[in-house]
């Protein structure tokens, strides 16, 4: 091998592994200052004696192991399965607008888990004024039906003797605003007293998240990260298009299906958790492929390190831009979101 083609491969390897480790460190440094700040600080010295053991500092062990580190360890994974399923889709539906809010998913999960609150309601196991007094072992479920059936609704609504990204877009806007209205009808008609309370769980919140919900959440989170590497070799192909797709043997429109059902659960469980999030699944894709570049698989650990890191920041920074009050966590992605997606799309257009 020549000293040239040495130096391009050491190039290459080092675009790929370079943002990836400077992601990872960056994300260590996010839970190192999530879990030390909020609206209670500790000394760095009194947060690493009561991590190290419990019995040292009662209330500071407190409020780092039961009230921040649930909150960070959820972030973490409702960012990374948000970015998964950002970038399939985008794949898939060769749209760099893609992401789980634009085809329904988002409010398909959100009402069917309202769905749920509601029935509990009436049936007088929770109290609707208090969120975290509900078991909440059926919502990553609920929420999965809610947001992959919204999905095969959609592309059952697009089907036109085969299905196009375009129309599948288009109608996920639709069935979108649809699924959103029914579920702002169901809120109205709730009662007064809940509205705020239900208000904030879909502006995404993860207020009274603890080790519970990390418990619930963590198969289905293990469960993305798994079954992402397959899922990518088909959307990469898919993402050429569909006549070349099929070129090379590919049955389009059934890996199209499995590949937005695929979306629509990762999503829909971290929907199930914290409410509606917006922007993380529609940024972190971009931020990877303006990282590393090259294939999906390559693109996937990047994705997913800024997806958990977009997440952990956001609702650090709602706990503590207003402290003792809270910013719900949607609210930030949204805000900090919009303007960094407007700067990705002006830097790719160059």
């Amino acid at each position: 091998m020549t000293n040239g083609s040495k130096r391009s491969s050491y190039a290459a390897t080092a675009r790929r592994v370079v943002p990836v480790a400077g992601g990872a460190l960056a994300l260590a440094m996010a839970i190192l200052m999530a879990v030390r700040f909020g609206a209670a600080e500790f000394p760095l010295t009194t947060m690493m004696r009561a991590l190290a053991d419990r019995g040292v500092a009662h209330d500071a062990a407190f409020v780092l192991w039961d009230l921040r580190m649930p909150r960070v360890l959820l972030a973490l994974m409702i960012g990374a399965q948000l970015a998964a399923s950002g970038l399939v889709l985008q794949a898939v539906l060769r749209n760099p607008l893609a992401e789980p809010v634009v085809i329904g998913v988002s409010s398909g999960a959100t009402l069917g888990v309202m769905v749920l609150l509601l029935i509990a309601n009436f049936a007088g196991s929770i109290d609707s004024s208090r969120l975290d007094a509900y078991d909440p072992t059926w919502t990553p479920l609920v929420a999965q039906i809610g947001g992959v059936g919204a999905a095969f609704g959609v592309y059952a609504l697009a089907w036109r003797n085969g299905t196009t990204p375009l129309r599948l877009m288009l109608m996920g806007v639709a069935v979108s605003a649809a699924l959103y209205a029914v579920a702002m009808t169901i809120l109205a008609g709730w009662g007064s007293s809940r509205i705020e309370v239900l208000l904030t769980w879909m502006s995404g919140n993860l207020y009274a998240r603890g080790w519970r919900d990390v418990a619930l959440l963590a198969p289905w989170a293990l469960a993305t990260i798994v079954l992402l590497p397959p899922i990518l070799r088909v959307a990469q192909v898919l993402s050429l298009g569909d006549d070349a797709a099929a070129s090379v043997g590919l049955d389009v429109e059934r890996w199209r299906l499995v590949a937005i059902a695929y979306a629509g659960a990762a999503a829909a469980c971290a929907v199930a958790i914290a409410g509606p999030i917006g922007f993380v699944g529609l940024v972190a894709p971009h931020l990877a492929r303006l990282a590393v570049g090259g294939t999906l698989v390559r693109q996937a650990p990047c994705a997913l390190l800024c997806g958990a890191l977009i997440a952990a920041l956001a609702d650090l920074a709602g706990r503590v831009l207003v402290a003792p009050a809270e910013i719900p966590v949607g609210a930030v992605t949204a805000l900090v979101g919009a303007p960094l997606f407007l700067y990705l799309l002006s830097r790719s257009s160059r």
